[in-house]
């Protein structure tokens, strides 16, 4: 009788053990099983306000759950973005909370509790360098103490409040740092932007060396990895030429080696890459995700398309550029983006519409899967 309840207590154990987002070589999987996340990117809703202080209204839960409706399994959201809402910075710009009102991280598991009842994986990105505007934050990147403030006061904290959930998938440190890098020679081949810089890296003008990039990223990676070692972690690059040695004008700056060299330690390397495709000027650029296979990068991680949208997509389809990005080895792809405002995205509409496009597929990676 004893061995029985103790076999029947186990059991019950096993059936509560969330499942998470998981890597096996080049493939991402959930449950045992590759998989391939498709979905949006929600973004913001208002840009750099929708979590803590008050602000946090419900709409992002409202899109996560049309989102799901529609056949997506995942989502990629942006968090503090560039800082002026979230953290709290003292006026000395150290971070004292994740914000002033202590509602931050509940709105974070808000959002992360909609994603498991909608069966959709959450993504959290919680810096942007692709536009960087915010002096606290940019003085923050240059200080390692200042860093450590955040990572003490805000990020750790979050981590314990929401370590282990069924929908949280991955967290990315930044956004698109190439935006804000400078563009320099180095003797170091992690910290020499003059490739990427050929390419348009460092147009905001912000100049923040791509050691100091790195080391941010690198302790960020490792603090989460400290709190929850089952969420993974990843990078979004503004395109494929900061993640490749392959192509062209291309270096990755984001190997294991770098990430750790920068931050000083282990721990502090990607989970999975994800690149951003645009077109230019009607045409993709040498290398972009949409005209080579995931392989052909020759990289050791998965990697997802982060962003892209069919209005510069070189006259492609949202179905067509889901479907390829399936069909050619890619571990997800994230439509930009959910609130359709702007020029460069595609409606909220044709976005739902889209992600229909692949459910039921199982011939390159599970779509439809539970959340749980």
């Amino acid at each position: 009788m004893v061995v029985m309840l103790l076999l029947t207590l186990l059991a019950l154990l096993g059936s509560t053990t969330a499942k998470r987002l998981a890597v096996s070589g080049t493939d991402l999987t959930y449950g045992g099983e590759k998989v391939f996340l498709n979905g949006a990117n929600i973004a913001w809703n208002n840009y750099g306000y929708d979590f803590g202080n008050g602000a946090y209204d419900g709409t992002l839960e409202t899109w996560v759950h049309e989102i799901g409706s529609s056949g997506g399994n995942s989502i990629r959201v942006w968090v503090h973005v560039e800082g002026q809402n979230t953290p709290s910075f003292d006026e000395n710009g150290f971070v004292t909370a994740c914000d002033r009102t202590g509602d931050f991280e509940s709105d974070v598991l808000s959002l992360l509790d909609a994603g498991e009842q909608s069966g959709v994986l959450v993504n959290l990105c919680l810096w942007n360098g692709a536009a960087l505007s915010y002096q606290k934050t940019i003085d923050m990147l240059q200080d390692d103490t200042k860093i450590e403030s955040y990572i003490q006061n805000c990020l750790t904290p979050l981590m314990e409040k929401i370590k282990g959930h069924p929908a949280l998938a991955s967290v990315e440190a930044v956004n698109e740092p190439e935006g804000s890098v400078k563009v320099e020679s180095n003797s170091d081949p992690c910290y020499d932007t003059t490739a990427i810089g050929q390419q348009g890296a460092g147009w905001t003008g912000v100049n923040i060396p791509m050691e100091r990039w790195l080391r941010f990223i690198g302790l960020q990676n490792q603090a989460v990895r400290a709190v929850d070692p089952a969420t993974l972690l990843t990078i979004g690059s503004w395109s494929q030429f900061s993640q490749n040695d392959v192509f062209p004008s291309s270096h990755n700056h984001y190997t294991d080696a770098c990430l750790n060299q920068a931050a000083g330690g282990s721990g502090a390397q990607l989970d999975y890459y994800q690149m951003h495709s645009y077109d230019w000027q009607g045409a993709w650029t040498n290398g972009a995700p949409f005209t080579v296979d995931a392989s052909d990068y020759n990289l050791d991680k998965p990697n997802v398309i982060g962003e892209f949208c069919s209005v510069r997509a070189a006259g492609m389809s949202l179905p067509d550029l889901l479907e390829y990005a399936y069909t050619h080895g890619y571990s997800g792809a994230w439509t930009w983006h959910y609130n359709g405002q702007g020029e460069v995205t595609d409606t909220r509409e044709a976005q739902q519409a889209a992600l229909g496009h692949l459910v039921d597929r199982t011939d390159h990676g599970v779509v439809d899967f539970t959340v749980e």
